[in-house]
């Protein structure tokens, strides 16, 4: 029926928006491995609030 294709259409449009979405986000991530942690623990010691803001001190430094 006609409501079962457009449920269909827009099932499939959710799915491509969230698959976009987490496509961009794993564009930035940065696997640590078993540094993970090393960042930790840097991060509770310098006492910084983010990820983003532990990766800058890094990168600053």
């Amino acid at each position: 029926t006609s409501y079962e294709i457009k449920r269909v259409r827009h099932c499939r449009r959710i799915y491509e928006k969230k698959r976009k979405a987490s496509e961009e986000r794993n564009k930035t991530r940065v696997f640590l491995g078993d540094s993970f942690t090393r960042w930790r623990a840097l991060k509770a010691q310098v006492g910084l609030p983010t990820d983003a803001s532990v990766a800058k001190f890094l990168l600053d430094r």
